[in-house]
């Protein structure tokens, strides 16, 4: 259910990039590719707790979704090894850069996916490996301030 959630709310947050508001998203469109009340609940409440702890910025003035970048920082873009060209795919690694882009993930983040995959042994490293780790990484974050562990809700959940 993460991993569902998790490409849910790259989605979402590349609508946004597109200029539209949060008022224009249709959220039919995402029942009727399968996802449930719940998942999308639990991706909007993501991208609202970001957008409140300002590791998302959407500014008003222009509609438009900004990741947190801190005053004079660099923006930097990762160079790929060769070693690390031949394991993964170009559609991953792309990916990969897509998740930074919007805020997702961190360098450190982007870091660590890749070490983790490469010291787990997998070859032929695509875009569903990448989800499964990253997702797990946002979602089973250690920091005890992380409600959105506590939003995740089962398909047959209630909340009363």
């Amino acid at each position: 259910m993460q991993e569902k959630i998790f490409e849910l709310i790259v989605n979402i947050l590349n609508e946004m990039q597109e200029k539209k508001e949060f008022n224009e998203i249709d959220i039919n469109k995402y029942t009727s590719e399968g996802y449930t009340r719940a998942e999308i609940n639990t991706a909007f409440a993501w991208i609202f707790s970001k957008i409140e702890s300002s590791e998302l910025i959407y500014n008003e003035k222009d509609k438009k979704l900004k990741s947190f970048k801190a005053p004079g920082a660099a923006s930097s873009h990762r160079v790929y090894h060769r070693f690390e060209k031949n394991l993964f795919t170009r559609e991953a690694l792309g990916y990969l850069i897509q998740l930074k882009e919007l805020g997702i993930i961190s360098e450190l983040d982007e870091e660590s996916i890749i070490d983790k995959l490469i010291s787990a042994g997998y070859k032929d490293i695509g875009i569903d490996e990448i989800k499964m780790i990253a997702s797990s990484m946002v979602f089973l974050s250690d920091d005890p301030d992380n409600k959105i562990n506590r939003l995740i809700l089962q398909n047959n959940d209630t909340i009363n």
